[in-house]
């Protein structure tokens, strides 16, 4: 599948946040569900016609975010387990219990869709066939952070962690604070343009595995220009 980037403008700022490629089905089966996700990326786990209540592995293999609304789950491998191959399990509000083997890749980020033949009484069914993907709830928190970040990062305490440069071919982004805003890791950076002509900025330019997303103040520099660089990882 293509993968398509979402950009919001927010405060004058592109951000970029993390694509999910159409949903892969699978029936819920009494058998371990063989699948892919990405290594970079954050990969969405959902059941249609019900809720994931709770998942089940190794801690340090993976990280997950839950969207409580949906059900569903956000996950991306964490850089100890690497290319691992991922065992989780993840029971519904349904009582349904169901293995996944998950197999790492430098691929987009997936989508996984188990079908479950219980639908929970307490979600409605219409609801679930007119509401959005779930990604775009959890796009909206995404950018309400990042928007915060952009806006007032200076009211917010200093996160004491030691972040390298991001530096391009002709650009260098210089790492300045982190900052911890609603449970997200925020990086600013300050890029210094070393060329007389003007040059086109572009967020995948300074990503690095593991963002969630990405904002530049503006999208073009030059010789004495300095833009702003803000980074959302968990």
């Amino acid at each position: 599948m293509k993968k398509t980037i979402k950009s919001l403008w927010i405060a004058c700022a592109c951000v970029v946040l993390i694509p999910l490629s159409c949903a892969e089905q699978f029936k819920i089966e009494g058998k371990p569900i063989k699948a892919k996700i990405s290594y970079q990326h954050l990969n969405r786990i959902s059941v249609k016609g019900d809720k994931i209540d709770s998942v089940i592995g190794i801690d340090t293999a993976f990280h997950f975010e839950k969207n409580e609304k949906t059900g569903e789950i956000f996950l991306r491998p964490t850089d100890l387990n690497g290319y691992n191959p991922i065992s989780l399990s993840v029971t519904t509000v349904a009582g349904k219990t169901q293995d996944l083997l998950l197999e790492v890749t430098d691929d987009a980020a997936h989508s996984i869709e188990l079908i479950s033949d219980q639908v929970i009484d307490s979600f409605e069914k219409c609801e679930i066939e007119n509401r959005d993907n779930g990604y775009s709830d959890y796009e909206e928190s995404i950018c309400e952070v990042m928007k915060k970040f952009i806006t007032s990062f200076s009211k917010y305490s200093q996160h004491h962690i030691k972040c390298g440069n991001r530096n391009h071919k002709d650009v260098t982004a210089e790492f300045k604070d982190a900052y911890r805003i609603d449970g997200f890791v925020c990086l600013r950076y300050v890029i210094n343009g070393n060329k007389d002509e003007p040059q086109t900025l572009d967020e995948k330019m300074f990503s690095k595995r593991g963002d969630i997303a990405i904002s530049l103040s503006r999208l073009s520099i030059r010789r004495g220009d300095q833009v702003e660089l803000f980074v959302i990882r968990r």
